[in-house]
């Protein structure tokens, strides 16, 4: 049977020709999906937006999808939050939640539960509380510190990044890991409250590495120890609360990602691997880094979840044991 030599090549040449047509096509769908929003709880310009919008800015490139950061600040991060909660489960509305996520319930009436209206998407990162005092600080070390306060229960005065935050819980949990008690001066923020440790208002302060890098580098402040179970990589000279005896208490702020219950699964698995990309990336990860948080790799949604429902009981007891109020 006779053919047309030049088919074959006539059909290869056709079918490039609708491939090219097809990919810019493709590609353009995909460019021009509904935008995602984000909702960062808190005020521009503070660390969990400047986070969420390096996070959010690389997860928009490899997503090919425009993603919006709304901040929705007020009441401890639970107007952001709510608004998140009663969001369509479409996986357009997105939540970047703090560990005030986990502690809010125990101080305002909420119009959602945090641990059923919310999911995790992936952990984005964590950062300690670290036990600082004065560089002349009597105090070199932490049995230092804690020797002089059960040497006189209630005498010493300090503080922390603000009331039920989990500076201050972790403090009232070591304290009482000590057997002892100091007490707490409240501040309504970490500004007041680091300016008047500098100023020498009180001797001992729980707070992050970020505020007080700069004094810690002129040699004013000293941190005799980080509050989680292990020396953490942003300070790897300073020693863990456990080298000492102490329980790990895991003192660490965090920012989670989340998006409202019911979310279809794809959709979950599908924004935590960009988140996953986001957080591997080198100019995310240096952002992160110099605020001082230690850049988690993600990991999965439902152990994310396991361990939102630990964090929330762990500080809710400490809570309710003290009977402490929103500020």
């Amino acid at each position: 049977m006779s053919g047309n030599p030049h088919a074959p090549g006539r059909r290869r040449a056709i079918a490039a020709v609708i491939a090219a047509t097809l990919m810019p096509l493709s590609a353009l769908a995909q460019n021009t999906a509904a935008p995602i929003t984000l909702v960062v709880p808190f005020p521009a310009g503070g660390p969990t937006d400047v986070v969420a919008r390096s996070v959010a800015q690389h997860m928009s490139e490899t997503l090919g999808q425009t993603i919006i950061i709304t901040n929705r600040p007020g009441a401890g991060g639970s107007i952001g939050s709510a608004a998140v909660a009663h969001a369509a489960p479409d996986g357009l509305t997105l939540l970047v939640g703090t560990a005030s996520l986990m502690t809010n319930p125990y101080l305002y009436k909420l119009s959602f539960d945090p641990l059923k209206d919310l999911q995790a998407i992936a952990l984005l990162a964590k950062t300690p509380v670290f036990i600082w005092v004065h560089s002349d600080s009597p105090f070199k070390t932490l049995p230092d510190l804690l020797a002089a306060v059960k040497a006189k229960p209630g005498h010493y005065n300090y503080s922390s990044s603000a009331p039920t935050t989990l500076a201050h819980l972790g403090s009232l949990r070591l304290f009482e890991e000590a057997g002892t008690q100091a007490t707490h001066i409240n501040y309504k923020g970490s500004s007041q409250a680091t300016t008047d440790f500098l100023g020498g208002v009180f001797p001992i302060y729980f707070e992050v590495g970020q505020p007080l890098a700069p004094h810690l580098a002129a040699g004013k402040v000293r941190p005799l120890a980080v509050m989680t179970g292990k020396r953490s990589p942003l300070m790897p000279d300073v020693p863990s609360i456990t080298e000492f005896g102490l329980p790990s208490i895991d003192a660490e702020p965090f920012m989670v990602l989340l998006a409202p219950h019911d979310t279809p699964a794809p959709t979950i698995a599908r924004l935590n691997q960009h988140a996953a990309l986001a957080l591997q990336s080198a100019t995310v990860r240096e952002k992160l880094h110099a605020l001082y948080f230690d850049v988690s790799e993600g990991g999965e949604p439902a152990a994310q979840q396991d361990w939102l429902r630990t964090q929330s009981t762990q500080w809710g007891d400490v809570i309710i044991k003290h009977g402490l109020k929103a500020e």
